[in-house]
């Protein structure tokens, strides 16, 4: 990697490694963080279960790839990961920061399931060897790297010949979160800063780092506003004033509006065009 590379990689580390998807969820502040309680508390709130386009995504998938070699990059707390180990899918579970990485082998213990590896990874230079794995999930991850082509890259690296790529999702531009992100630049999920490194695409922009791939779907998510956890001003007028009022425009205006892009492509032989 190049400095610039790895002074963003430095800096997402950084900032997701003091503020662990999922804690500012937490209710009950007695709940201790990693306990059954603290999971079962923030579950709604978590991949896979707030968007439930993305656990029809983790059924279809999970039926094919059932006995198979899954490698999950970015898995935070280990929800998306869980799911497909129930389903029967071998899961090797990565995560850029310490916090993560403990906090998923906690969850995994809590549900009494074992992944075939749990592990610290830079997705922008993957330790594994070519041709390792029969899949490879991403959810809401590379977009936050710094360097998305050369993620994808390195997916296409570790992935067989035939392997699966299921990334869900790369944020949009247009969209109604790309607007939104423009005001004050705050994700209204936390009460702090927005993550380092949030890049936005156009879906040409994405489908073109698809080299290499045979790109299987495509297809815009999250085109209507959804309840937030979060309170406060900023909270509340989202809640009360833009979410109701954007959800009444037509579904064909929503669906240009879409925030989210996820893509499923199959590998190709030989090296990228």
């Amino acid at each position: 990697m190049n400095d610039q590379n790895q002074r963003a990689v430095s800096s997402v580390y950084d900032y997701w490694q003091a503020r662990p998807l999922g804690v500012q969820y937490r209710p009950d502040r007695e709940a201790e963080v990693g306990s059954p309680e603290f999971f079962a508390q923030i579950r709604p709130w978590m991949n896979p279960f707030k968007f439930p386009w993305i656990m029809e995504r983790i059924e279809r998938e999970a039926a094919r790839l059932r006995g198979r070699h899954l490698l999950e990059i970015g898995c935070g707390m280990g929800f998306d990961s869980l799911e497909f180990l129930k389903r029967g899918v071998r899961v090797t579970a990565t995560d850029l920061t310490d916090a993560a990485v403990e906090l998923a082998r906690a969850h995994f213990s809590c549900a009494g399931v074992r992944a075939e590896e749990v592990r610290r990874e830079n997705v922008l230079a993957l330790s594994f060897a070519d041709a390792t794995f029969d899949a490879v999930w991403a959810n809401g991850v590379l977009h936050h790297t710094g360097d998305t082509p050369r993620a994808i890259a390195e997916v296409r690296r570790v992935l067989k010949p035939g392997g699966r790529a299921i990334i869900s999702h790369f944020y949009r531009r247009p969209s109604w979160m790309y607007v939104l992100s423009r005001f004050g630049r705050e994700n209204i999920e936390h009460k702090e800063q927005d993550p380092p490194v949030t890049d936005f695409f156009t879906e040409a922009e994405i489908l073109d780092m698809f080299r290499g791939f045979v790109v299987e779907e495509a297809v815009p998510e999250h085109y209507r506003a959804l309840p937030v956890a979060r309170r406060g001003l900023k909270a509340a007028l989202y809640r009360f004033g833009f979410r109701p009022l954007y959800n009444l425009l037509p579904l064909p205006l929503a669906r240009r509006l879409a925030y989210k892009f996820s893509v499923t492509a199959v590998r190709t032989e030989g090296p990228a065009a």
